[in-house]
Formats: structure tokens, sequence, C-alpha cells
């Protein structure tokens, strides 16, 4: 891909997610429920012991990270939206929280100059280009400290749910995508992982129907969505989790 062609992906990935931030996109109950099974996820990865360094790519508007505060000891986030910098930095600033620092940057723009003990890309990597995702997973392992950790969540392409919204959504299951995401296929991914010299890498299942509900479901009542984050448990410690809609990847860097 030539510096024009993502220059184009990038200007088109803000200006989705400049709309997605305007209309507020989402259930806001289906979110908060979203993210605090995210935190408890991360936190149940880590063994619940303290973060220290953290570096978050793709944050959004923050409020996974300043969910996350009170567990790390200082937490770089990055995305690529204006809006949503600006509206995580706002965040932040009304809830006291100053261990946070939220930039505006593009994954191109990034510069490897620290060593993190955690890194986390939530609902990120499958933003990222197919061609470029090894190179990215070998700087994440170069750029932790030995012992510590990545995590990811994403959608997953064996996903049932997403090929039946694909038929019953037909053309209008895009509006709910921006223009450069794709599905991650587990088994892929863990193998990126492990070519990256990883020491150990886990796949869980974390997602049915609550992530897709929170966007179908953006302007209607919350309550749905309690239904949502328990039937998702069930399914995801079922026999069936591998056809769930969204998956983690935990992967150690030997001490």
């Amino acid at each position: 891909m030539t510096t024009r062609d993502r220059q184009i992906v990038e200007a088109d990935e803000v200006a989705f997610f400049a709309k997605y931030y305007e209309d507020q996109a989402y259930n806001p109950t289906g979110w908060k429920l979203r993210l605090h099974r995210e935190l408890h996820s991360l936190r149940r990865a880590s063994r619940t012991r303290r973060l220290e360094r953290v570096l978050s790519v793709g944050c959004g508007d923050g409020q996974f990270e300043l969910l996350l505060a009170p567990f790390a000891e200082h937490i770089t986030a990055l995305d690529i939206s204006p809006q949503a910098i600006a509206i995580a930095k706002e965040k932040a600033k009304q809830a006291g929280i100053v261990n946070v620092d939220f930039k505006c940057m593009s994954l191109s723009e990034l510069v490897w100059d620290e060593q993190f003990d955690t890194i986390v890309c939530l609902a990120f990597l499958h933003h990222i280009r197919e061609p470029d995702l090894p190179d990215f997973l070998r700087r994440v392992y170069d750029h932790l400290t030995p012992g510590g950790f990545f995590y990811s969540q994403d959608p997953n392409v064996h996903g049932v749910f997403r090929k039946i919204g694909r038929i019953v959504l037909r053309s209008n299951y895009d509006i709910y995508h921006s223009p450069d995401e794709r599905e991650l296929d587990p088994k892929e991914l863990r193998a990126l992982l492990r070519l990256a010299m990883f020491d150990s890498v886990q796949i869980g299942y974390i997602d049915l129907t609550l992530i897709p509900a929170l966007y179908v479901l953006a302007k209607r009542a919350g309550w749905p969505l309690y239904l949502c984050l328990g039937i998702d448990w069930l399914w995801c410690h079922s026999p069936f989790a591998r056809w769930a809609s969204g998956f983690t990847a935990l992967a150690l860097k030997k001490k």
C-alpha cells in the first residue's frame, strides 16, 4: 500500500468514527456492560496483578482506559480519531484521572520508543491490514518487558451471528462497520502470535449477542442488553463457544 493509499484509508476511518461519536451509534447501557466485561476478562487474564505501564492502541473515546486506570501505574492510550481523543481527555479531566495519557495518532505515526508491561488492543487488530499484522505483533513483542503480556479482543470470522447478520441485513450490514475492518480467525491469530515469539498464547471467547445488539439497539431501551450478557456467558462456556461473535487473545512474553 502506498503512502497516499494509506492516507485515504485513514481519512475514511476518521470520517466514519466522527459520525459514530456524533450520532452516539451505540446503546450506552450495552456499551458499559461490554467494557466492564472486557475489564473483568483482562483482569482475569492478568491474574489480577497490577498492570504497571500500559499501552492501549485504538482506545476510542477512552471509556475502557478510564475503567482500567485504577489498576495501572500509567496508561498511554492512542487513537486515530481526534473527536474520540477530545472526548477521552474531557472525561479524564472530569473524573480527576491523571495517569492516562491520551494521544491522537494513527498506526503509521506510532513510534515504538518505549517498553511496556502490558499492551492492549481492544477491537483494534481487525483494523490492521492483513499483510501488516505480523510486523505489528512482532513490534508488540519487542516492546513488552520480560514477563509482560498482550491482550486483544476482535470479531470472529466464524461467528454464527455474523453470518446470519449478513443474510438478514444485506447491504445494511456495512453500516455498522468501518471501511477498513475485517473479521479474524482465532487460529490464524494464535499462529501469528507464536511466530512473533510469544511464549504462551491463549484464545478465549467472549461475545455472541451483546456487541451486535448494542449497535442494532442503539436508540432502544437498555434492559435487553442484560439478557444478551447472560446469553453470551452461557454460549461462551458451552461446546459452541468457537462460533461466538468475538474472541480474545492473551499472549505472554517469557521472563
